[in-house]
């Protein structure tokens, strides 16, 4: 992971206007098996799959992660499914991961920004180095 250019050769790199607060996708991975069902997690386009409560009470945007050699920052940016979400997955598994009432978890995940560039390699510890104040 690099600061302001995320995951080196990502698609979001050739972007015209890349936004650095859109630049790591993360999903919860068991989130991620349930909804694939089988399919390669490949399908969601995410960066990495954690296994990590992603909700806004444990990880608030501001919440720094330390994965493998990189430092990464929670940002306010949603995540949400989209067209090709609901293309690759149906409109169930979109309706899931949009419900209001579950929108604090954050289900399709969140976006990361690189605050100190390092390797990241599967399997590498994953630990929450700060958390933000929950919003109110």
């Amino acid at each position: 992971m690099e600061v302001d250019a995320g995951v080196p050769g990502d698609a979001w790199g050739r972007q015209r206007e890349p936004h650095v607060e859109k630049a790591i996708a993360v999903m919860q991975i068991d989130v991620a098996e349930l909804i694939a069902n089988g399919q390669p997690l490949a399908l969601f386009g995410d960066n990495l799959f954690l296994s990590l409560d992603l909700s806004t009470e444990n990880l608030p945007p501001g919440s720094r992660l330390r994965v493998g050699g990189a430092l990464l920052q929670v940002t306010p940016m949603p995540h949400d499914g989209c067209h090709k979400f609901q293309a690759r997955f149906g409109p169930d598994a979109l309706r899931f991961v949009s419900k209001a009432e579950l929108r604090h978890r954050n289900l399709r995940g969140v976006y990361l920004r690189t605050v100190e560039s390092g390797e990241i390699t599967p399997g590498d510890p994953v630990s929450v180095t700060e958390r933000a104040p929950s919003p109110p």
